[in-house]
């Protein structure tokens, strides 16, 4: 399946987006509606004045020495894609995940949808677009 996601070209306050006109293909990609209102999630701005990047650290697990690193990183993409062609993907929320199903993913690429933007009036009109961005997720803990 390959699904088009366009690029958004708004500025935002002291970070543009990253221009990428290309198809994005979403063949073995997960889509994870993401909420970084979670009590145990920590957020951090890694954003240049030119690029945006951001880190969210999770702990609060059902051992407390586990956490999961959800990252966007400057070189990774932030695009945008239609409920319609949301509909046609792989999609979990975060709320339904335990550490060992974060501990267990096997896509080839992960996008997150921030939880506030899913949530809000009108997006279930396919014409709706979400800010999708891609990201990279690790797992982690202490012995």
């Amino acid at each position: 399946m390959l699904i088009l996601i366009s690029c958004d070209s708004r500025k935002e306050d002291n970070a543009s987006t990253e221009e990428n006109s290309s198809y994005i293909s979403l063949d073995n990609s997960l889509i994870i509606v993401f909420n970084a209102q979670y009590a145990e999630t920590e957020f951090i701005d890694r954003s240049t004045s030119e690029k945006q990047s951001f880190q969210y650290w999770r702990e609060g697990f059902y051992d407390p020495n586990l956490h999961i690193n959800v990252f966007h990183g400057l070189g990774q993409a932030r695009n945008k894609i239609s409920r319609r062609n949301l509909d046609k993907t792989t999609v979990w929320f975060d709320s339904e995940m335990e550490y060992t199903d974060w501990f267990n993913l096997n896509f080839d690429k992960y996008y997150i949808i921030l939880q506030d933007e899913y949530l809000v009036k009108g997006s279930l009109d396919p014409d709706h677009e979400f800010d999708v961005y891609e990201v990279g997720i690790s797992t982690g803990g202490i012995e």
